[in-house]
């Protein structure tokens, strides 16, 4: 498939598994179990109640109390979290199988109006780490990964390093340095409250049809946001593009732009209201993302023949353009005093030019927060999404496939889907069991293959430890 299917919103890893193996799936991993049972232990000893599992992380108490007050007090804020999910398709895709994947990071906000007197400024500071191994691209044989924390090397990385300007009141805002474009455009709170690439991040279009970079993947970039009121918003900014800052054997840490390819210019105009200023909560964005980077053509080759038959290079594009139309919106809230209610979001997400991987990707959730009495931080979800590919990108999979020796065409549309309990076990420790299931697996990975990939259907765990809370150390977010 052609080299332009890269980025770390899912993960791109070439063909590994050719053969369908008929088995029952085995459940080996035992770092996945030992972690979760001793995590669980913790907390059974620490003797959380129901109630006590609502308290908020920056309520915690112990014996690193004073020190994070101090910190506090000094205008730092640590942040901190591991996330760790377990994925396993026991029927469906190219073979069964089970994988983990895990993600730390860790950083702090540096308040700098109390560090230095400079009203409104902040620097942000993370480090992160990924291991593990993905479920979707080894055994499944989709370019979508089912654990969303997979992607971006599966390394150490600086994950941001910025500065964070408000003016006038805060009506005015700018950050820069290094930082990723994915984390402040197109981007939801709601998104992350499942474990499926499909939603948590971005929509998933955005992996296939620009050159975007997403956390922990930082490169050279700034934005600025206007907000004529507390309601209305517009942000743009200017961001390196750089697959390079993408391989797992960087680090964050080359500030150079020699490998740079062009610049990606996002834009978005958006509403949004909180329980302060409405009963009833809404997000509504529109935007796009212009990629200025060369980018290579699903189907043809530099002759306009397919280049599955030719073997020859592909012909070469520049400067693609991805819009994106978002919202999400509480619907029903029993209770006026507290937060619990009914979520629905969705989207659409299109590209704008025949010659691009993917022509649109449709995506339509609930999330229910607050479950069961005493329960108001867990939450219910639910979320289909549809991502439907070029009619060139099928073309070259129908090639492939016939000189194969294979028959038929693939699936133009992959629709993926997830249901969800997030169970808030204590302070600083959240489970949240999901299954997923997936239509029509797409063939990007598999070329070649002489069929269709089986629908998959996968039984997956995300555990979320919030470090700060772990240790009993206060700490908050921080905002202007």
């Amino acid at each position: 498939m052609p080299a332009q299917l890269q980025g770390t919103k899912s993960s791109k890893t070439k063909k590994t598994h050719l053969v369908r193996e008929e088995a029952v799936i085995k459940f080996q991993t035992k770092t996945l179990v030992g972690g979760v049972m001793a995590v669980t232990a913790l907390a059974l000893i620490g003797g959380a109640t129901p109630a006590a599992a609502q308290a908020t992380a920056t309520e915690p108490g112990g014996a690193m109390t004073s020190i994070g007050n101090s910190l506090l007090a000094h205008g730092i804020y640590l942040r901190g979290d591991y996330i760790g999910e377990f994925a396993a398709n026991p029927s469906g895709g190219i073979k069964q199988s089970d994988r983990y994947a895990g993600q730390v990071d860790a950083g702090a906000d540096f308040d700098l109006n109390t560090i230095a007197g400079i009203p409104g400024a902040a620097v942000h500071l993370t480090f992160s780490q990924r291991h593990g191994q993905n479920l979707a691209a080894k055994d499944i044989g989709s370019s979508v990964s089912v654990q969303e924390v997979y992607g971006g090397g599966q390394t150490y990385r600086l994950s941001e390093l910025s500065w964070d300007q408000a003016l006038f009141n805060d009506k005015l805002e700018f950050l820069v340095g290094r930082i990723d474009v994915g984390s402040d455009f197109a981007a939801s709170s709601i998104y992350c409250n499942f474990q499926t690439n499909s939603v948590c991040g971005n929509p998933s279009l955005f992996g296939q049809d620009n050159s975007l970079t997403y956390f922990p993947v930082p490169t050279w970039g700034g934005r600025f946001t206007v907000k004529p009121t507390p309601q209305y918003y517009i942000q743009s900014g200017a961001y390196e593009a750089s697959a390079y800052q993408g391989l797992s054997t960087q680090h964050g840490f080359d500030f150079s732009t020699d490998k740079s390819t062009g610049v990606i210019i996002p834009f978005e105009v958006g509403y949004q209201t909180s329980f302060r200023t409405d009963a009833m909560p809404r997000h509504y964005r529109l935007g796009g993302f212009y990629d200025s980077a060369q980018y290579n053509d699903p189907y043809f080759d530099t002759t306009g023949r397919s280049q599955a038959v030719t073997g020859g290079s592909f012909q070469t594009h520049s400067g693609r353009t991805t819009l994106f139309a978002l919202f999400d919106q509480m619907i029903w809230r029993p209770d006026p005093a507290k937060e619990r209610g009914l979520i629905l979001f969705g989207g659409l997400t299109t590209g704008t030019s025949s010659d691009q991987v993917a022509d649109y990707y449709l995506q339509l959730g609930l999330l229910q927060r607050g479950t069961f009495e005493g329960r108001d931080a867990d939450t219910v979800g639910l979320v289909v999404t549809d991502l439907k590919f070029s009619q060139r990108t099928e073309n070259f999979i129908i090639d492939s496939r016939r000189l194969a020796g294979g028959t038929g065409s693939p699936n133009a549309n992959m629709i993926m889907m997830e249901v969800n309990y997030g169970a808030q076990v204590t302070p600083w420790l959240r489970f949240v069991p999901n299954l997923q299931y997936i239509i029509n697996p797409d063939n990007i990975n598999e070329p070649t293959r002489k069929t269709n990939i089986p629908d998959a259907f996968v039984i997956g765990l995300k555990m979320a430890v919030s470090l700060p809370s772990l240790i009993g150390l206060p700490t908050r977010s921080y905002s202007h």
